[in-house]
């Protein structure tokens, strides 16, 4: 009985010592706005075997923007913002994200205006790269 209980206490021990890992920062410019702006294209890197782009469009789609995803050459001329990543992931019986950085700036100029970071070196206990990616947007996009 004992031991059940000090084996119970170490597991919730290194459950809260690994959820101290994650990290989510993002960074603006003072007055960027990035809700006001509907048109967003996702750069599609060629390096994309696990569906990133589109699931970043698929997430903007959900927050209500008009988002696509694909090659720069094949972005509407409507656009307002392009989103473009940088993802990271491992293996360790089981292949996931650990890392993935985004950068949105303006169709136009091509000027940075807000740029994220989420990193979660361990999945045990983490969120699948969907939920990583919507918790990453919802900071990035959310209204100022």
């Amino acid at each position: 009985m004992y031991g059940h209980r000090l084996k119970s206490l170490f597991a919730l021990a290194a459950a809260a010592a690994l959820c101290g890992c994650t990290q989510i920062t993002t960074r603006s410019l003072p007055k960027a706005d990035l809700a006001s702006h509907k048109r967003v294209f996702v750069e599609h890197r060629l390096a994309d075997s696990f569906g990133v782009a589109d699931e970043i469009a698929r997430q903007l789609r959900a927050l209500g923007y008009d988002a696509s995803s694909g090659a720069l050459t094949m972005m509407p001329p409507e656009t307002e913002l392009i989103v473009s990543y940088d993802d990271m992931w491992t293996w360790d019986f089981n292949t996931y994200m650990i890392e993935i950085d985004m950068q949105v700036r303006t169709a136009r100029s091509d000027k940075i205006l807000a740029v994220g970071h989420y990193f979660r070196p361990s999945m045990v206990f983490g969120h699948p790269p969907a939920t990583m990616i919507h918790d990453l947007l919802a900071k990035l996009f959310r209204p100022v």
